[in-house]
C-alpha cells in the first residue's frame, strides 16, 4: 500500500513538474513574439531625426571643405549653393511626399552621397586634385542641377516628374 502511495506522488510531482515546466516556456516565448515586432512594424526614424541626421551631415560637410586651404573657393561655393538647396527642398519633400523614391534619393545625396563625394576629392593628393578637377567639377555641377530641378519638381507640385527624376538619381548616384 505504501509504494501505490509513494508511485502516486512520484506521478503527481512529475506531472506537475511537467506542467509547471510547460508554463514557464510558454511564459518566455510569448514576451519576445510580443516585444519583438516584425520589420514591417518597426517604426523608421522620425522626419525630425532623420532631417537633423541629414543636416548634421550637411554641417560636417561645411566645415570640411573651409578647413581645407587647397579645395578652390568656386567650388566652396558651388557645394554650398546645393547644400542651401537641399536644406530647403527636403523638409518639404519630407512633408509633401514622404514615401517618393525622389524623396529617398534627395534624403540620400544630402545625407551621404554629397560628403562622400566631397570627402574623396579632399583625401586625394594635391597632384591628383589637378588631375581629377574637372570630373569633380562635373560631378559637383551634376548634382547642382539635380539639386534645381528637384526643387522646380517640388514647388511646381509636378508629381508627374517624380518617377522620372527618381529613376534618373537611382541609376546615376545610387
Amino acid at each position: 500500500m505504501t509504494t501505490i502511495i509513494a508511485a502516486i506522488i512520484f506521478l503527481i510531482a512529475v506531472i506537475g513538474f511537467a506542467i509547471m515546466l510547460k508554463n514557464v516556456k510558454a511564459k518566455k516565448t510569448a514576451p519576445k513574439d510580443s516585444t519583438s515586432p516584425s520589420p514591417a512594424s518597426q517604426p523608421e526614424a522620425s522626419p525630425d531625426l532623420e532631417y537633423k541626421g541629414i543636416l548634421d551631415s550637411l554641417l560636417k560637410l561645411n566645415l570640411l571643405m573651409r578647413k581645407d586651404i587647397d579645395l578652390p573657393k568656386e567650388m566652396i561655393s558651388e557645394v554650398e549653393a546645393i547644400i542651401d538647396d537641399l536644406t530647403v527642398i527636403i523638409p518639404g519633400m519630407m512633408e509633401r511626399y514622404p514615401g517618393e523614391t525622389l524623396t529617398y534619393e534627395i534624403k540620400k545625396i544630402g545625407r551621404e552621397h554629397l560628403y562622400k563625394t566631397v570627402k574623396e576629392y579632399l583625401d586625394l593628393s594635391l597632384e591628383s586634385r589637378k588631375n581629377q578637377l574637372d570630373i569633380f567639377k562635373k560631378t559637383i555641377e551634376s548634382l547642382h542641377d539635380v539639386s534645381n530641378r528637384s526643387r522646380d519638381i517640388v514647388e511646381k507640385n509636378e508629381t508627374a516628374e517624380f518617377k522620372t527624376m527618381a529613376n534618373f538619381l537611382a541609376g546615376k548616384f545610387s
